[in-house]
This record gives C-alpha cells, structure tokens and sequence, in this order.
C-alpha cells in the first residue's frame, strides 16, 4: 500500500509541475482517400529533433496522442512505407486537444527517386525501424542506453527488454546472431555509436507455412550498424581485485567484415558471476545475494555457495551469398565450487515430534565444453534445408562430507556422518534437421528429424559412519562404491503437409514418429563393519525403458471474421512402452491408442483453448529392488508406470499499447495420473523407509494477472510502475505411515515495481514483492497432518546515476523479512553499490562494495508434507573491489 501511495503522489506532483496536456487526433489517408493503417505518427521536438512519441494509425488510418507538451513548438512527422512522409508544425495551447484534418499522403511512383531523410520511426512492413539519428545519447554509452530512449521498449534493470510489455528474446547484429544465448552481451557491451537503425519484429524465420498466432512469435531486436563501421574492430577489457582476495577479469574482442562476423569472448572470476559483464546490479535490490542470474549458456548466477568462474569461447557468423548462413559458438567453462549447508527439520510421526539437524559440505571442479551450430541454405525461393548439430561435454569430480541426527523430545534416535567421493562424464549430442519446400503458393511440406543422444557415466564412493541408538549393536559402518552407466536416445521425425488452397480455411495434415530410450545399469560394491568388500547384486537397480509412438493428425486454420480465428483438429496416437528389470528377470510390454483433440479460439484480445495430450510414464523414480544398504533408509520397489492422458484449458486477455499494457491468465491442468510417495517414520529409532508409486488423477490451476503504465512528461520525465500477482494450486499424494494423503498447495505472489527515469541519467526503481503459502491435507483429524502456512516480504530499491561529469553510480538495497509462521524467522539487509569515473579516453576506474552491511546471510524456510524445514547457506562475504575497463575502437571506413 505504501508503495502504490508513493506512487500516486509521483504522479501527481509530475501533473502539478509539467504541463503536458495537450493532446493530438487525426485521421490518414493514402492517395485513393482510402484508410491507410499502420502508419507512423511521431511527434518531434522542433528544438533538437528529440522524439517525444509516436503511434499507429489503426484499420480506420486513425491516431490519437495523449500528454504531449504544451506552448512547445513540435513537429507532426508521419510516414508509411507505400507513401512519402508528410511532416507539420504543431503548436498546442494549454489543455488544447487539436483534431486535425484528413492527412492524405502521396503514393510512391515506381520510377520516383526521393532524396529523404528517413523518419525517426517508421514501420516497413511487420518491422518498426528507429532512426538513432533522433536519439542523442552520451560519449561512450552502450546499446543499452539508447534503447531505453525508444519509445515503446522498456529495459528493466537486470537488462531484460519489453517491447509493448512483450518480452524481447533475442538480440541481432547486422541480422546475425551474436552470442544469442545472452542477449545482455550484445547490449551492454556495443558502442551505441556505431548503430545506424534499430529494427523490432516478430521473428517467422525462413518458413513460409501457416502462422498459428503472431502474437505467439518470439520478439527480435536487430541492431544495424552505419556504414561506416561495416568494417570495424571493437570490445573491451576489465580487471578488478579486492578484498578477501576477490577478483573479476574478461574482454570482449570483435571483428566485423561485411558478411562476417567474429567475437572472442573470456571471463573469470571468483564473485559467483557465471556471465560476461561487469555490471554489478543486474538484479533488483540484490535480493539474489549475486549480481546476475537467469542467463543460458553462456552465463548466470550461482545460487548459493562459493564459486569460481572462468571460460573462453567465440562466436562465428559467415554468410555465403544471399542463399547460405553459418553460425557456430563455442564456450569452454570451469568451474570450482564450494558450498555449505546447516539446517533443522521438525515432524510429526504418530503424534510424536521428531527433529532432525544436520549439516552437508560439498567441493567441486567442473570441466565443460559447448558447441552449437546452425547452417541454413535457401535451395531457392521456393525451399530451404537448416542443420543444427550441437554437442557437449562435461567432467565433473568432487566430494562432500556430512552429519546428521535425530532425536525427540525425550530421546536419542540415530545420528550419522558421510563421507563422499564422486566423479562423473556425460557426452551429449542432438540436432535438429528442417526442410520445407513450397510446392505450389497453396501446397507446402516439411520434414523436421531430432535426435538426441546421451552419455553418462558416474562413480561414487562413499563412507558411512551410523550410529543407532535402540539397536542391540548401535555402530556400525559402510563402505560403498556404485558405478553407474546410463545411455538414453530420443529421436523425432515429422511429416508435414500444409494447404492454404481455401481463403479462409486452412489446414495442416501429419504424421509422426517418436521414440524414447533411457535406464541405468548399476554395479554395487560394497563393505559392512569392515568385513571385506562384496558385489551387492541384489542391490543393482538396473533396467531399460523404451517407448514407440506413432501419431497421425489434422488441424484447421477457420478465419470467418476478421477479428476471429478458430484453430481445431485432432490426432491419434498409437504408444507402444517396453519395461526390462534385468536384476529380476521381468519384461513388460503395453500398446495403447488415444483420440487427442484440439480446439483454440482466438477474438480480438481474448484468447480460449482446450486440448487434450499424452505423457510418457514417470520412470525417474524407478526402482526395480529392495535397497536397504543404507541403515538408516530402506527404498522399495517401484516399476512399470502406466502413460498419463493430460487435458489443459486455458483463458487469456491481453491489450498491448505504446503506454500501457494488461493481461489474465487462467490455466486448468488434469491429469488422470500422477508420481505419489509414501514413507514411514519408525518412532523407536528414525529408520525412513520411501517408495514412490502411481497415484490418482490431480488438477492444477493458475490465475495471473498483470499490468504495466509507462509514459515520458517531456524530454526529461520517464514513468513506469507494473504490477504482476498470481495465484496457484498444485496436488500431489503424500502416505506417511499407512495414512493416505492428497496434498493440495496453494500461493499468492504479488509483486509491484515502481520506477521514476530522468533525462536518462538517474534512475530510481523501487520494488515490493509478498509471498503466502499454504498447504492443505485431504485428511482431516490426525496430528500427524498440520496444515501449515507461511508468508514473505522482500522490499528492495535500486539507484543508478549515469555519467555526470565523469561520475556515475549504481546501488541498491534490499530488506528481505522471511517466513513469518515457522520458527528462526530473520530479517536480513542486503547493500551493494558500485561507484564508476570515465576518463578522458573513455576507459572507467570503478570501485565496488558487496553486502556492504556484511549480512552473509542466505536463509530458507519452507513446508513438505507434514514437515517444516530451515537451511542456512554459505555465501559470499562482504567484499570490495577495485577496477579499470577500457574500450577500443578501430574502424576502417567504406570508400
């Protein structure tokens, strides 16, 4: 509530100080005084040609802007790719809400030749172009910087981008991928200097098939250089050393040659960042207890723990022609960890209290190589082939050590300590293979081949020490060695044929065949009390699971409105699953058929869907013998899984515009099968015995609701403020000695993000974000089964003030309140700051604080079935950090 007041009274006082009220409407024509829809209207500032907004005539070629500034002199600029540009004067009085005349644009003759400037935003064909020669941006300031200047793209601060409140997923340079992985590489770390164009599009890659929903399609940004740097050498390089022997070291080096495109990229570091950027507060208030997290591949945070970080890797991109493109990236990743846990636990078993504490250490190094590829070849404009090969490989040694104990009230029950030795490989490779070709304009088919093959291979030794307490003989010792070997395939391979021979009704026509294979064959060693070490056979859970599936189906694509689409087919699949428990000899085959219908209706914003799906069996939890090598736990048996029919409906809303957007979500998910446990809890001595099982059907449900308000007062005001909140139930069954139990979850998240920008040099963005969770028992009447709930407040703010004068800084704060309703509930305050100079020659020196308070903290808390638990975890300590960065530019200018 405090939070949406301090918004308000933002708010007001912008309308108290600006006057900005004015307002614009008109109508656009084309030559024919026919409607023209999607064109550009831009307002300008006639001072410095500095946009202040612009927006899209809709199907009516009508436009309507709001808050423009008053007693200004501006300039009305519109354009549209089939027309010329019409630009005007405007001068609006106070409160003045001026409707123009009828606009009527020229057409552009074929043999005209028209010597413009391009306009600053414009859209050609399903793109919206910028013109960045209408968005000033300082010496030296990233590609970042100048895309929070567009209008209709917002950058939060970890550097994830909206574009009308629709997440970007990837950014392009000159339309190729650069380091695609981490779209904050290219961002952060190109010169918006060398930057001609910005272009945002919904991505359809080379297909010429049916698009389901545009809506649907994943949002590209592609950063077009000028000319002038076509041919270019760039990047930069950091370094940084501090206390507690912290540091952070990376460059960036790029090479642009017209259709080729080559970066190398290195980084290490021992401050948890997975990632390449020295930007220290990706996250809001820092409630990550890390700078970064949520990068693929190519980076991201470690979540808890100690680590230390390095890899080296490049990105290739080489056009052949207009017809053939290659992209290769390759990164090669270290890693050494180190992690510490300490935590309690309480339950109840036979109305009797049961505590446990326990304490678990872990080191690892870690050794990987990545390798993905794409090349595509356009055979002609009728057909096109792409390859997309990717493999890794990893190494992975460590070791743990552990102790555990268990008690009541009254009593001792058992207590334990580890120790573990492990080291394991896996080498994995899939790819994918696509080749459509257009047979007529009408008459489309495809072919797509996936497979995925994987090795893995793990030994683990370990030593147990046990100690229980009501057992005749209570010591007692184990030595383990498990070596286990795993190899699992999955391939794909569809046949499609598309129509587009009736206007308004379309269709798709398949067939498919997907396969599955994956099991562990395990050999076990093993020496109890020292009395020499044995092949524990009987312990071996080892077994294959092979599944076969033939699917045929058919979808149509009904237009009847324009404003209206219905999307509805069918398919029958044939699923053949094969069991082999080789420890115990058994084999099981099944072959079953399933109808799996389909219906999506789509109007205007509102968006409705039922379907109904297969799902393999569950066999993570596979178990094909009694293990009782541990003393402490004994697992049962639990094989031959049965397929899972699935049924999903969804509702939705969604209204995107320039300044706002909102939206609802509805989801509904059945499944007439689900994966339970069951456990029993001796209440003599602590002995835990667990088997998994296929349970009862389960429904989940969700409801997300959001909405974001953004909007400039003049060239120097920027205002957002967004409101995201959810709530959600999930099932699943939970027996606990003998007594069944359906488990029901239920949450709420409410998360508001106010943010106050100006003149893109200061930057203020507070943020609130509330928990509750709630676990509900199907029993009812038994102590055993406590309903629990517990509720969280994290309120965090971020500061950053770019270069004045040299001097910039970025902070931030975070109060995070945990769990209120179990017991050991801290408060915990998380400071970060880093303070930057640029030089003349645009290198910067930069000094860093971390957990400037010296909280090292990071607690957890949570509820599982009738248990409560709380962990402590080891992370970084307070640091500070002392750094240079330089940026180079070498360009070799066009003739």
């Amino acid at each position: 509530m405090k939070l949406y007041l301090l918004a308000l009274l933002c708010l007001c006082f912008n309308d108290a100080f600006s006057q900005h009220s004015g307002g614009l409407s008109g109508t656009v024509v084309d030559q024919q005084n026919k409607p023209l829809e999607k064109a550009t209207v831009s307002i300008l500032m006639q001072q410095d040609s500095a946009v202040l907004s612009y927006s899209l005539t809709n199907e009516k070629g009508e436009f309507n802007l709001v808050k423009l500034p008053t007693n200004k002199k501006l300039i009305l600029y519109i354009s549209h790719v089939n027309s010329n540009n019409h630009h005007q004067n405007i001068l609006l009085g106070a409160e003045e809400k001026k409707q123009l005349d009828t606009i009527k644009l020229g057409g552009k003759l074929l043999d005209e030749v028209v010597i413009s400037i391009a306009p600053p935003v414009r859209m050609n064909k399903d793109t919206l172009e910028y013109n960045t020669d209408f968005f000033k941006t300082r010496p030296n300031a990233n590609a970042e910087e100048l895309l929070k200047q567009l209008p209709g793209l917002q950058i939060n601060m970890d550097g994830t981008i909206y574009y009308q409140g629709k997440e970007v997923s990837q950014v392009k340079v000159n339309g190729k991928d650069f380091f695609a992985s981490d779209l904050r590489i290219a961002t952060r770390n190109l010169d918006a200097s060398l930057i001609k164009t910005v272009q945002v599009y919904r991505d359809k890659g080379e297909s010429k098939k049916i698009v389901e929903d545009e809506e649907k399609l994943p949002i590209t940004i592609n950063l077009k250089f000028k000319k002038d740097f076509l041919k270019a050498s760039f990047g930069k390089l950091y370094g940084s050393a501090g206390t507690r022997d912290r540091y952070e070291a990376g460059g960036l080096f790029n090479t642009f040659r017209d259709t080729l495109q080559l970066s190398f990229i290195g980084f290490g570091n021992n401050i948890n960042r997975e990632s390449f950027d020295y930007n220290e507060l990706n996250q809001h208030g820092g409630l990550g207890r890390s700078e970064n997290y949520g990068f693929n591949d190519f980076g991201g945070r470690n979540y808890n723990g100690k680590a230390n970080d390095m890899a080296v890797g490049f990105n290739l991109n080489n056009d052949w022609g207009k017809k053939s493109k290659l992209n290769v990236m390759y990164m090669l990743k270290y890693k050494k960890e180190e992690g510490q846990n300490t935590g309690t636990q309480t339950a109840l078993f036979d109305n009797v209290e049961q505590f446990n504490e326990n304490e678990y250490n872990t080191y690892s190094n870690s050794l990987s190589h990545n390798i993905n590829t794409l090349f595509r070849h356009r055979i002609d404009t009728t057909a096109y082939f792409e390859f997309t090969p990717k493999i890794s490989l990893k190494n992975n040694d460590g070791n743990s050590d552990s102790w555990m104990r268990t008690y009541t009230k009254n009593k001792a029950l058992n207590n334990s300590i580890n120790n573990n030795n492990t080291n394991r490989s896996n080498i994995n490779y899939d790819h994918g293979f696509y080749i459509e070709k257009q047979l007529h304009k009408n008459h489309i088919i495809s072919i797509r081949n996936n497979i995925n093959i994987s090795n893995d291979k793990e030994e683990e030794k370990g030593n147990q020490w046990t100690q229980i307490f009501q057992n005749p003989n209570p010591r007692s010792s184990l030595f383990e060695n498990k070596i286990k070997k795993e190899k699992s395939t999955g391939t794909n391979t569809f046949l499609g044929y598309n129509n587009k021979s009736i206007e308004k009704l379309n269709f798709d026509f398949y067939i498919s065949f997907n396969t599955s294979e994956n099991g562990p064959q395990q050999n076990v060693f093993y020496d109890r009390d020292s009395t020499g070490t044995i092949h524990g056979e009987q312990f071996e859970n080892s077994y294959r699971f092979k599944s076969e599936e033939y699917v045929s189906g058919i979808k149509f694509f009904w237009k009847p409105l324009k404003k209206l689409t219905v999307n509805f087919g069918t398919a029958y699949a044939i699923k053949d699953n094969h069991f082999n428990l080789f420890k115990i000899n058994e084999r099981r085959s099944t072959s079953n058929g399933y109808w799996l219908p389909n219906i999506n209706i789509r109007f205007q914003d509102f968006d409705l869907s039922w379907s109904k799906d297969l799902e393999s069996p569950a066999t993570s939890r596979t178990q094909t013998v009694i293990d009782t090598l541990n003393p402490l736990m004994t697992r049962l048996p639990s094989f031959f899984y049965e397929n899972i029919l699935r049924q999903n409906a969804r509702f939705s809303f969604n209204k995107y515009a320039q300044k706002y957007q909102v939206g609802i979500h509805i989801n509904v998910n059945y499944k007439d099968k689900s994966e339970g446990y069951k456990s029993w809890r001796e209440v003599s001595n602590g002995h835990y015995t667990i088997q998994s099982f296929q349970a009862g059907s389960t429904s989940n449900q969700s409801l997300y609701l959001y909405g974001r308000y953004n909007f400039k007062s003049g060239n120097d005001w920027v205002f957002y403020i967004s409101q995201n909140s959810s709530l959600y139930t999930y099932q699943q069954y939970a027996s606990i000695n003998n007594v069944d139990n359906k488990l029901t979850n239920l949450g709420i998240n409410l998360n508001q993000e106010f943010s106050i920008n100006w003149k893109n040099l200061i930057g203020f963005t507070p943020k609130y974000t509330y928990n509750w969770s709630k676990s509900m028992n199907s029993v009812k009447n038994n102590p055993d089964f406590i309903e629990s709930a517990y509720k969280t407040h994290q309120i965090g703010a971020g500061l950053n003030i770019n270069p004045i004068k040299g001097f910039s800084l970025e902070t931030s704060y975070s109060l995070e309140n945990r769990a209120s309703g179990l017991n050991e509930r801290e408060n915990y305050h998380i400071l970060n700051s880093s303070f930057y100079y640029t030089l003349k020659n645009n290198s910067q020196i930069k000094l860093t604080g971390f957990d400037i308070l010296n909280q090292n903290r990071q607690n957890y808390w949570g509820i599982n079935g009738n248990t409560t638990y709380f962990q402590n975890t080891v992370t970084l300590r307070q640091y500070f950090l002392l750094g240079y960065i330089y940026k180079f530019k070498v360009t070799k200018l066009k003739n």
